[in-house]
């Protein structure tokens, strides 16, 4: 008999669809890992809240993975126990530390009195909430605060990715004399750094020597519209092109043409100096290379297909960089996917997370 495996979650699948995917490539992992797999995902209203509580209180699964949710988790303590009781193994999958969120909320939540309750509950909650479970996985350093009483049974690892066999990978090559073609997709916010990069092409336009670059930002959010309005004050409005969301063959077709990848570059707006950046994999699955800032858990400080640049508002180490790829040997795109495919795959990540259970 296969054993019993479900991810529950508190997310709007439509809003972040980033997460919803990252979730059902967890569920097909364990399935390809021979596991009875299934997820719940209920959308995060009081009715979506009153769900998960009862799918908790019902659920008979060997293993439950759940999504961490701040203002959620303070009321699963209990169900959380009565799960235990019944022989259930819980793993609290935390996406972000939760240090981060205390800084990010700085910015995204405008509301002063919203943003202090958020807040509020994040602190007061502490470590406590996470008790009842087995394990809990982290993809970066969590400050002592959330760790106390729990760090034992903490693990921090890289996110991993499902990566289907007919996945496209990159069909473009550089040549230093060809236009440097990169990508940047992502449900845009100000934590991604965009405009550092946005910055940097400007100041290459002045560099003589410096290679051609295209930019092309794939996906919509809060900071579409203030990247657009930068790019054309900067007047490189004609070298960066804003498609919007695209998915299936259209997507595919930009990553086609595109010869490296553009991870987060404004991690330290979050308060992170390290993070497990899930874009970051997916470019490396796809064929491309990456820059990236801050440190990676996957990939070292002087990695060859994880280029890294500085974790703060400096362009100059990004145009450093660029205008030194001329003199570098990026690695194939068949070379690039075999490497996902050994070290960033999802089933690696969980086979890994479920031996620690055990």
């Amino acid at each position: 008999m296969k054993h019993q495996f479900e991810y529950i979650a508190f997310v709007d699948a439509e809003k972040t669809p980033g997460v919803a995917k990252k979730i059902e490539s967890t569920v097909a992992s364990a399935q390809k890992l021979g596991l009875n797999a299934k997820s719940t995902l209920l959308a995060p209203t009081m009715l979506g809240a009153w769900g998960f509580i009862k799918a908790l209180l019902s659920t008979n699964t060997e293993v439950l993975f759940v999504r961490f949710s701040s203002l959620l988790f303070p009321f699963l303590f209990f169900p959380f126990l009565l799960a235990r009781l019944r022989g259930t193994k819980i793993v609290v999958d935390v996406p972000t530390p939760r240090k981060s969120v205390l800084v990010e909320l700085k910015t995204s939540e405008p509301r002063t009195l919203v943003r202090m309750f958020k807040q509020s509950i994040s602190l007061l909650s502490a470590s406590w909430v996470l008790m009842p479970a087995n394990l809990i996985v982290q993809y970066a350093q969590e400050s002592a605060w959330y760790l106390f009483g729990v760090k034992h049974k903490t693990l921090k690892i890289g996110n991993g990715i499902n990566i289907p066999e007919d996945l496209p990978v990159a069909l473009s090559s550089w040549q230093a004399d060809d236009t440097l073609n990169l990508i940047a997709v992502a449900q845009l916010a100000d934590w991604h750094g965009y405009d550092r990069l946005l910055k940097a092409i400007a100041e290459l336009a002045n560099k003589p020597d410096a290679p051609k670059v295209s930019l092309t930002i794939v996906g919509e959010g809060e900071a579409f519209e203030p990247l657009k309005k930068l790019a054309k004050s900067l007047k490189i409005d004609s070298q960066v092109e804003f498609t919007g969301f695209l998915s299936g063959a259209r997507l595919d077709a930009q990553f086609n043409n595109a010869h490296i990848g553009i991870a987060s570059l404004g991690l330290y707006r979050i308060g992170l100096d390290e993070a497990s950046v899930l874009k970051a994999r997916e470019y490396v699955a796809r064929g491309l290379s990456v820059i990236g800032a801050a440190n990676d858990p996957d990939f070292p400080a002087n990695s060859d297909i994880r280029l890294m640049v500085s974790n703060s508002d400096s362009t100059n180490d990004i145009t450093t960089l660029i205008c030194e790829l001329p003199t570098k040997t990026l690695m194939s795109p068949s070379e690039l996917r075999k490497y996902a495919e050994e070290n960033l795959s999802m089933e690696s990540k969980l086979k890994g997370i479920l031996d620690k259970l055990n």
